[in-house]
């Protein structure tokens, strides 16, 4: 459960930071509502089909020495952003995205287990 959290925060908050300092990659109609609908719709694809994505491409990351989840990172994230609506974002955003919301769970998820 406090995974799930951290990812609906992180993914929201990450929509939000890329949208404020890469706004030529990333724009949204600035409401609460896609924000909250974009970090529900990415934490669901984070659950469901990103696992299914990473084991399919297991290969391609080993060869590439892991750099390849990067690319599939940024494709769920890219993929998210189609799905909620209301959003923009090009590659280049979403791959810096994808990073971007992987840092911030990972730090929020370690933060809220040792409290």
């Amino acid at each position: 459960m406090v995974r799930i959290l951290a990812w609906l925060v992180a993914n929201g908050l990450t929509l939000w930071l890329l949208a404020r300092f890469m706004p030529r990659q990333v724009s949204y109609n600035h409401t609460w509502e896609t924000v909250i609908v974009f970090a529900a719709v990415l934490t669901l694809l984070d659950l469901i089909l990103a696992p299914i994505l990473r084991f399919i491409t297991w290969p391609l990351s080993c060869l590439t020495l892991g750099l390849f989840s990067l690319i599939v990172s940024g494709a769920v994230f890219y993929l998210g952003g189609q799905l909620a609506g209301g959003i923009e974002i090009t590659y280049l955003g979403a791959l810096v995205g994808g990073i971007v919301a992987g840092i911030l769970s990972s730090t929020l998820s370690t933060a809220l287990r040792k409290r």
